[in-house]
């Protein structure tokens, strides 16, 4: 059983051979009628006013980073993401402050988060890990509210999530979304932002397009990017959509599965959701207890019952990678000795930099398979076989 499997229907070539065919007709290779429509339809499906495609996800943070022309400050990201959220903190010309995070959750710890801000603080990044929204999205927004902070939120692996009905790129000034081949919407590369605010909005299409205003005559007014969405990405793009909700479905059908059948499982627990979260499971992440050790199980899984699983959530916490070794937290080079060139004391390593949480979370979790095409008997064959992997182990 692989990690993960893309599948693409007759139905779903058809329509990929038809628009490609009427794109190369047309001649508009970019920024044209399948960006448009796709970012329609995705605002429409995540409940945002607006929506702006982009290149990447994080090319969407960096947008969105500097639409609100935050520059020179700090932006608090938890240490627990991937390294991507922290680097368009530092494109866009800022400095990292990592956070720790929830081990109930793996999103950020709010009081951690409280604890670290600095005068220069100017945002917040939350990153809905797997998923998953953290329940305390509240006692955050009201934190960024106290302390005149911008919540952006890194939705890359919630296309679809909710908490009390309210849509994942909705709590925050915006939402940065991804639809790299693991996600759960997929167009091979290619982001999207999310927003309520016309001003960022307007914005990020000038950023979007190297720095071009529409309202002047495309005269550059801004140092934008090449940012943008070719129209072969965005088709495929509208195709997600049209399937989207079957996706999300079936996603939550095979956690339920794996819900049930775990029940019975000693050594392992699934990581719990609120009642009123709807995750849609980019990743189905459970605890292994202290005992067992995670390489072993995972190696035994592959070896005796062709079970692979998954990349974890994450298993390298972003302020342990060694490009740290070599550049400061805003971005700059150290020296050859590997000292500072930085007075910022998150720069000169003058804070704490212990993360219990996060560090809980990277050594115990296990994410099971769960993609498009995996059945419920498919996890029903994966829990027996961590069933017995286990049961062997604990002997």
């Amino acid at each position: 059983m692989p990690i993960i499997r893309i599948p693409f229907s007759e139905a779903d070539r058809e329509f990929f051979h038809a628009g490609l065919d009427e794109i190369l007709d047309s001649g508009q290779l970019t920024s044209a009628k399948y960006t448009r429509q796709f970012e329609e339809e995705f605002a429409a499906f995540s409940g945002s006013r607006f929506a702006v495609a982009t290149s990447s996800c994080t090319t969407a943070l960096e947008l969105t980073l500097r639409a609100l022309e935050i520059e020179n400050a700090s932006v608090v990201v938890p240490t627990n993401t991937f390294l991507a959220t922290a680097f368009a903190v530092i494109h866009a010309g800022n400095r990292v402050i990592f956070a720790d995070s929830d081990p109930n959750t793996l999103c950020l710890d709010v009081a951690d988060v409280e604890r670290r801000l600095e005068p220069g603080t100017r945002a917040v990044v939350l990153v809905h890990i797997g998923g998953i929204i953290t329940a305390d999205v509240e006692a955050l927004q009201r934190l960024c509210e106290q302390r005149d902070l911008y919540l952006i939120e890194d939705c890359a692996h919630a296309h679809g999530s909710s908490l009390a009905g309210k849509p994942a790129g909705t709590f925050g000034i915006a939402g940065a979304f991804s639809f790299f081949p693991t996600k759960v919407l997929t167009t091979g590369e290619g982001g999207m932002i999310t927003t309520d605010d016309e001003r960022l909005y307007e914005r990020a299409l000038i950023l979007r397009n190297h720095g071009k205003d529409p309202q002047l005559g495309n005269h550059i007014t801004e140092l934008g990017h090449n940012f943008r969405m070719s129209e072969l990405t965005a088709m495929l793009g509208v195709e997600q959509m049209r399937k989207a909700e079957r996706v999300i479905a079936e996603r939550r059908a095979i956690a339920r599965a794996y819900d049930e059948r775990l029940q019975d499982v000693a050594g392992v627990r699934p990581l719990p959701l609120p009642s009123t979260m709807r995750s849609t499971y980019y990743k189905y992440v459970a605890y292994l207890d202290e005992r067992f050790e995670r390489a072993a199980v995972k190696a035994a899984l592959k070896d005796r019952f062709g079970v692979s699983l998954t990349g974890e959530v994450y298993e390298d916490l972003c302020h342990t990678e060694p490009v740290w070794q070599r550049y400061t937290l805003c971005g700059r080079r150290r020296s050859e000795a590997g000292g500072a060139v930085c007075e910022h004391d998150v720069c000169r390593g003058d804070v704490e930099t212990s993360f219990p949480g996060a560090e809980f979370a990277s050594q115990r979790q296990i994410c099971l398979p769960l993609y498009p095409s995996l059945t419920e008997e498919d996890a029903g064959y994966v829990v027996e076989s961590l069933k017995t992997i286990l049961d062997e182990m604990a002997a």
